[in-house]
Parts: C-alpha cells; sequence; structure tokens
C-alpha cells in the first residue's frame, strides 16, 4: 500500500528528500524527438534554472540535480521553519517571485503595493503563504506547472506534460544523501549519454566542477559539501567536496569499465567513514531509486519509520543491509 505524502515528507521539520518526475505522451519531451526529428533540449535548461531560481525563493537548499530527456531528479533540503522567522514584507516579496504577473513591471508600482499591503493587512494570508514557501509539495508544483503550460502551448496540443505531481523519497542520514546525490549526478553516465563527469550536462556535478575551473583557488576543495543553490544555509555536509568528487569520479569510471572498478583507498576510507559498505556501495547506488521505495537509510532507521506508520515492513530493509556496513 503506497504511503500518503503528508506521512513522507514532514511539514514541520527539516529533512533531506529525492524529488523526481518523468513526462508522458512520449518518451523525449525534453531532448531530441526521434520521431519528428525536433530538439526540446531548451527545456532542459528550462528546467535547470529554474531550479536553481525556486530555491532562492523558498525555503529550500539543492545539493544535487540531473535533468534527462524525460524525467528529472533534484535532492533537496527543506526547512518549513525557516519562513517563519522572515519579515511580513520578505515573505510577501518571495510569494510575489512564485507568481510572476503584470504587477511587476515598472508600469504596474501602484497596484502592486496595494496588493502587497493587502496581503500585508492579512494575518490569515501570510500564515498561508509562510507554509507554503517552505512546502516541498509547492516547490515542485511552481517547477513542473510552468513547463507543462509551456511546453502544452508550444507543441498545440493539451493534455499531461508530467506523469504526476512528483515521487519522493526521504533520505535518513548523510550517507544515504551522499549515495543519493551520487546516483543523481551518474544519471547521464548509468544511461550512457556521457562518460565524463565534465560533459554530464545539466547536472550539478557538472555544474560544481565549472566552479571549480573558473577559479584558480581551490582551497575550498577541503571544505564540506555546500548546495549548490538555496537559501537556508545549513550546516554542511560532514564530506570535502574533494572527497565526493573523487567519490563519484570513481563511479562513473567503474560503471563504464566495469572492469577496472578496484576502489582506491581513499574512495573507501569515505565510504568507511560513512559505515557504507565499500563492495556493495557502487551495485547499491546503481539502482537506488527502485530498492528504496519511499525511505533510504540505515536498517534501524528505516524500521523505525515503520513503527511510527504502524507497518511491519518497509521496502528498501534488505537493500539497506547491503548498503550499511553492520553495527557491531
Amino acid at each position: 500500500m503506497a504511503i500518503p505524502r503528508k506521512n513522507l515528507i514532514d511539514p514541520e521539520s527539516p529533512g533531506f528528500y529525492h524529488c523526481m518526475n518523468r513526462c508522458v505522451r512520449r518518451a523525449f519531451l525534453c531532448g531530441f524527438d526521434p520521431i519528428n526529428q525536433q530538439s526540446y533540449e531548451h527545456r532542459k535548461t528550462y528546467i535547470e534554472q529554474r531550479i536553481k531560481t525556486l530555491s532562492s525563493i523558498f525555503a529550500v537548499d539543492i545539493y544535487a540535480y540531473a535533468v534527462m530527456s524525460n524525467h528529472y531528479h533534484i535532492v533537496m533540503y527543506v526547512d518549513p521553519k525557516a519562513p517563519y522567522s522572515w519579515s511580513d514584507e520578505e515573505v510577501v516579496e518571495r510569494w510575489l517571485k512564485v507568481f510572476p504577473s503584470r504587477l511587476d513591471s515598472p508600469q504596474c508600482k501602484e497596484q502592486r503595493a496595494f496588493k502587497i499591503q493587502a496581503i500585508l493587512n492579512s494575518a490569515e494570508l501570510l500564515d498561508k503563504y509562510r507554509e507554503r514557501l517552505g512546502s516541498v509539495s509547492w516547490f515542485m508544483r511552481r517547477l513542473n506547472e510552468p513547463l507543462a503550460k509551456a511546453s502544452n502551448q508550444e507543441d498545440n496540443c493539451t493534455g499531461k506534460f508530467w506523469e504526476g505531481r512528483f515521487s519522493s523519497q526521504a533520505l535518513l542520514d548523510e550517507a544515504a544523501v551522499l549515495s543519493c546525490m551520487a546516483y543523481v549526478d551518474l544519471n547521464p553516465i548509468r544511461a550512457k549519454i556521457s562518460d565524463k563527469l565534465e560533459q554530464s550536462n545539466h547536472t550539478s556535478i557538472k555544474t560544481r566542477l565549472n566552479e571549480l575551473q573558473e577559479t584558480s583557488d581551490n582551497s575550498h576543495l577541503d571544505t564540506q559539501i555546500n548546495p549548490t543553490s538555496g537559501q537556508i544555509k545549513r550546516r554542511p555536509l560532514a564530506t570535502s567536496l574533494k572527497s565526493y568528487i573523487e567519490l563519484v569520479d570513481w563511479a562513473g569510471k567503474s560503471i563504464i569499465y566495469p572492469n577496472k572498478s578496484r576502489i582506491p583507498l581513499h574512495v573507501a576510507s569515505t565510504l568507511e567513514r560513512l559505515n557504507l559498505q565499500s563492495y556493495h556501495w557502487l551495485k547499491q547506488v546503481e539502482v537506488l531509486e527502485s530498492k528504496f521505495t519511499y525511505y533510504i537509510g540505515p536498517v534501524e532507521l528505516i524500521r523505525r519509520k515503520a513503527q511510527q506508520l504502524s507497518k511491519k515492513y518497509l521496502h528498501g530493509i534488505s537493500s539497506a543491509f547491503n548498503l550499511y556496513s553492520a553495527v557491531d
């Protein structure tokens, strides 16, 4: 039985989530369509930019993303409590950015001021907008809807663009977050679209590598992993950016050249520090989404979630035994 989204995504507590959505109608609505020989690559760019824009508005940090021809993935951190620390004026300004309108033009300055004041005078609206600005569902809604409408107009058709609202998995510890980030960043390599991280377009790993190339100071390689975009600026992940890049680089090469996939000692030490099994990690990460349906994390945390939901079992426990090392 499916778990209701309200039980999967805690509306009151900060947390990490892996969210994804897939196109309908044809296989490649965001890439090159082999049927009519038409390219929709510009939609990938739109999604990538939209993710960055929305993360500057919502109480969300983006840690990984990959935009593919028929689906996309995001690893995000959301803090539902953050909007309650923002001033009323900031809440209004952020919400108006979520829904751009003609009132944003200089000619409508007076009308926009009236609208802002009307919202400021309504405690009910302010509370509603604070809740929405800290919501994963509203973030995903405002990511999906504009592209669906624009694409239907471009294709001169009606109907669904996405299979559904979105699907999601809760990431229960840092090892789950880093494993899921790697799973997302390796999408183009697993799909045999790219054989190098530097050529994996529309991914967060390419964004991180590009930023490194643009600066001669690589001292921040040894700093802990920060989000690629966002507003929360939570405590960074304990793993260094250098260690993460080395981990994903080795994993990508191992997928391409499986017979030469001996794990380097420095990569093995990163996995061991996170209590992950170096022998099984890559195999598990390649199928992470399907092996863990709702929660990704160690066995004890998944079992705890099962108890909270009054369930005897949750899919993913057997895979967690293979992903994580046994705890003494």
